[in-house]
């Protein structure tokens, strides 16, 4: 029998079995999107500008913060251009007039309403109409620069989906609803992803992310909160760092019974030697930063703990690595309280330090960052169904019962391989509510900080919803995704979002789960069959002609990567092996040519998109590093 009778018979019981398969088991009928409709809401309204002209200025107060200043100018700034008239900015030392736009703190407060910032605190905000004056005020320091941009975006049409996709309506004649009562408060003090455009200070303002590790704002611009020193694995890095001490004094690190030696990687907590330099060197870095309000004394990113009699005897006694972890940070908290008060000393409960202590709490000047990292996240981490995520509820759960301040740093790419898809889009909303539940303060939600050199999956929608979620983990959510989709991939954004509803039913299904390292071909992590892998197909082929400009196909298209690095894993349709090796071959190359024509240069955490000249078309795409 030769070679191209056997691949004549292979074809055709593949033929049968699909016809069988599709007699039990019928294809999804293709994709047909419901009209696109947006319903005007008609409400009261009364004019700001009319005919090119206006009898409204904005207020401010003549001796008010930096950042309120900076609303007052930047509300003025985009009014004039949505509508071509500039407003004037006046102190609030001129004479009260009727028609009036009150910023932030003034001597107006008292006449027709009051603004409670002890409630709003730093970060709440309050958008108010009184009789035709409109009142945008909250927490002095960014309460009020939020508060303009919620009036922006929530009254006026202003969106700022990413760094450079920025949507700012035209009227001729600015009108707004004459009844306007908006209070907001964030559920977390601090709010904090990476991404791409989660760097842009703009884009972080208007979408209210307040950390200080990927963009650096002025109190103009309203400040940050976050850490000061290193933001993680500072013990032995940036916090007694092992280059400087280790050689002379081996004692401070951890000691290994596995190596019967000391290990550079992890410090010996218990040594007094080692909390009395900690504490000298924190104590210098506020004397330095007097105003700081975090510093992370944080574990290596390793296993390397101390296995010293002492250590292991406090380990032993608290069920848990986190036992001497606690015990060690408590001692520099305490040692810092009174002269830095507003100061908090943070800590992982990171892999072995995750499980929570039975006996010693930490003080209430600690951080506990509990880390997501062993999550599943096809499961949201409340489904008590998920054993990888039974545990951590349980952890978060021993925490609360502690700890006054819990941070949370979660998961929410596949650092394996970025360019895979992460169908996690399901779990994002009810992980951030569950944070929300267990009174978590601060969220860092870690994505691809790789993004702008491996952008091939769905990193702006997913920076922009986890930006939402951070401030209001209780947004409609569907709404929120599907106008992002609608302004960043144009007329065929409902295929797209078929695709990831379709990805989200289909992944961690009969028990299969996903982490953010295993493989992309592993069953639950995605499994369909082959007539919803035409239907995906499809899907995507839709969006792609649908798309009115060169941005929108250019989104499409690096979207649309993580699909085609998907087919090539699970070596189907163009990328199917059942057909002459130089038609696979050639759809690696394609994919191969459009990682480098989007910028893609990095593959995962610490390798780089191969640059062989062959051989590497002749693997599956994750294997191309």
């Amino acid at each position: 029998m030769t070679f191209k009778t056997v691949k004549s018979l292979i074809a055709y019981v593949v033929g049968v079995i699909m016809l069988v398969g599709n007699l039990i088991n019928p294809p999804p009928a293709p994709f047909v999107p419901p009209p696109d409709i947006i319903d005007p809401v008609t409400v009261e309204t009364m004019a700001i500008t009319q005919n090119g002209r206006s009898d409204y200025v904005i207020v401010r107060g003549a001796n008010c913060r930096a950042s309120e200043l900076n609303a007052a100018y930047t509300l003025q700034n985009y009014i004039a251009q949505i509508c071509g008239v500039t407003l004037p900015v006046v102190t609030d030392e001129t004479a009260i007039q009727a028609k009036e736009i009150i910023v932030g703190k003034t001597n107006r407060e008292g006449g027709g309403y009051t603004v409670d910032r002890a409630a709003l605190g730093d970060e709440g905000l309050m958008v108010k109409t009184v009789g035709q004056k409109l009142v945008i005020a909250g927490g002095e320091k960014r309460g009020t620069l939020y508060g303009v941009y919620t009036f922006l975006e929530e009254v006026l049409g202003c969106h700022w989906y990413t760094s450079t996709l920025i949507v700012i309506p035209h009227m001729d004649d600015l009108k707004i609803p004459v009844d306007i009562d908006i209070t907001q408060k964030p559920v977390f003090e601090y709010r904090e992803t990476d991404w791409l455009s989660p760097h842009d200070q703009t884009y972080s303002i208007a979408n209210k992310l307040n950390g200080n590790t990927y963009r650096q704002l002025s109190e103009e611009q309203g400040g940050t909160m976050g850490y000061t020193g290193g933001f993680c694995h500072t013990l032995t890095t940036s916090i007694l760092p092992s280059s400087v001490y280790f050689a002379e004094h081996p004692e401070y690190y951890a000691y290994r019974e596995d190596k019967n030696a000391r290990s550079p990687n992890q410090l010996c907590l218990t040594n007094p030697e080692t909390l009395r330099l900690v504490i000298a060197q924190v104590r210098e870095m506020l004397a330095a930063n007097p105003d700081t309000q975090i510093i992370s004394l944080t574990q290596h990113d390793n296993g390397d703990y101390c296995q010293c009699p002492a250590c292991k005897a406090v380990d032993e006694y608290e069920g848990s690595q986190s036992g001497t972890m606690i015990r060690f940070v408590n001692a520099v908290a305490d040692a810092i309280k009174d002269d830095y008060p507003n100061a908090a000393i943070d800590t992982f409960a990171y892999t072995y330090t995750r499980k929570p202590p039975l006996h010693v709490i930490p003080r209430d000047n600690v951080i506990v960052r509990l880390c997501s990292i062993e999550c599943c996240f096809a499961h949201p981490i409340s489904d008590p169904s998920c054993a990888n995520n039974a545990a951590f509820n349980s952890d978060i759960l021993g925490w609360q019962k502690i700890c006054n301040r819990i941070y949370i740093w979660d998961y929410t790419t596949e650092y394996g391989n970025f360019l895979d898809m992460f169908p996690n889009f399901g779990v994002l909303q009810p992980n951030m509510r569950f944070f929300a539940a267990n009174h978590v303060k601060g969220v860092y939600e870690e994505g691809n900080y790789f993004a702008a050199q491996s952008n091939g999956e769905f990193a702006e929608l997913r920076a922009y919803m986890l930006a939402k979620l951070l401030w209001n983990p209780d947004i409609d959510y569907d709404k929120t995704m599907n106008d992002f989709m609608r302004a960043y991939y144009g007329k065929g954004w409902q295929y797209i979002r078929e695709f990831i509803d379709m990805t989200i039913k289909n992944a961690g299904r009969d028990g299969g789960h996903m982490t953010i390292s295993e493989s992309p071909d592993k069953k639950g992590w995605l499994d369909l069959d082959k007539s919803e892998i035409q239907y995906c197909d499809d899907l995507w082929k839709n969006a792609v002609a649908l798309a009115d400009t060169q941005t929108q196909l250019k989104n499409v298209r690096m979207s649309e990567l993580c699909w085609r690095q998907w087919k090539g894993n699970n070596k189907v349709l163009e990328f199917s092996r059942l057909q002459e090796p130089s038609a696979w071959i050639a759809a690696n190359k394609a994919l191969y040519d459009d990682y480098v024509k989007y910028g893609v240069a990095y593959r995962s955490e610490g390798h780089l998109l191969t640059t062989e000249a062959i051989g590497w078309y002749l693997y599956m795409p994750t294997k191309w590093r």
